[in-house]
């Protein structure tokens, strides 16, 4: 089934896009990113939204029913990047039939490349990341979104990737769950010192081929054993 515009904004949380020029509900979505990054969700009113747009706050407010209603956005938009099956960017017939129709179509390696190369391609992550990282300790909400979404359920999906995976003889015996808690080890570990503590600064080519190098190594290493390299 191909979704609508309409229907893959609600999805992702991030608001539909148009030809040529960005929507107003997106200009207002990606300037509150830039603010809650720069200053804390809690430094931040409508009204400098508003300014940051060249709008009025009465504006804004036809578009997000409060700044609460846009950190809502935010974290659906985050759910939509980092779990394959709810994105709308995916290439056509890849994900439609879901989880399962992934493992039967691609690779253990490529289902795991695709993982930092979108996040590559979506700088608006590492600013909400830092957003979650400034607000972790003085925002319950995000806390626990964070908590939740970017630490426990990375490892909840991973782990039922895996087990269909092993379930298909694609991968070696293993635990699943054992497996899925050290590949997100590892991804946490890329993703802060690609967008936290480098910030600025990446060389891309360089993270590309040592991140291209890293999961073929873990790929390989859960081949099942007739398909591994002597």
């Amino acid at each position: 089934m191909i979704m609508t515009v309409k229907q893959a904004a609600r999805k992702t949380g991030r608001p539909a896009k148009v030809p040529g020029d960005k929507s107003t509900k997106e200009k207002i979505f990606d300037a509150a990113i830039e603010l809650f990054a720069e200053r804390g969700y809690d430094g931040v009113s409508v009204r400098d939204i508003a300014r940051a747009v060249g709008l009025t706050e009465g504006a804004v407010y036809k578009h997000f029913a409060s700044k609460d209603e846009i950190l809502d956005s935010i974290f659906a938009y985050v759910e939509g990047r980092i779990y394959p099956q709810a994105r709308e960017d995916v290439p056509s017939g890849t994900l439609e039939g879901g989880l399962d129709a992934m493992v039967e179509a691609l690779s253990l390696e490529e289902i795991l490349a695709s993982v930092p190369k979108f996040m590559l391609a979506d700088q608006n992550l590492a600013r909400i990341t830092r957003i979650m990282l400034i607000e972790l300790y003085h925002n319950e909400k995000i806390g626990d979104y964070f908590r939740r979404e970017l630490m426990e359920r990375p490892i909840d999906e991973t782990e039922v990737l895996f087990t269909k995976l092993l379930e298909r003889g694609k991968i070696r015996p293993c635990d699943p769950r054992a497996v899925a808690t050290m590949f997100i080890s590892y991804m946490v570990s890329w993703y802060f010192q690609t967008f936290i503590l480098n910030y600025g600064r990446q060389d891309f080519d360089r993270i590309e081929r040592e991140t291209v190098a890293q999961i073929r190594l873990f790929a390989e290493m859960f081949k099942p054993d007739g398909e591994r390299s002597s």
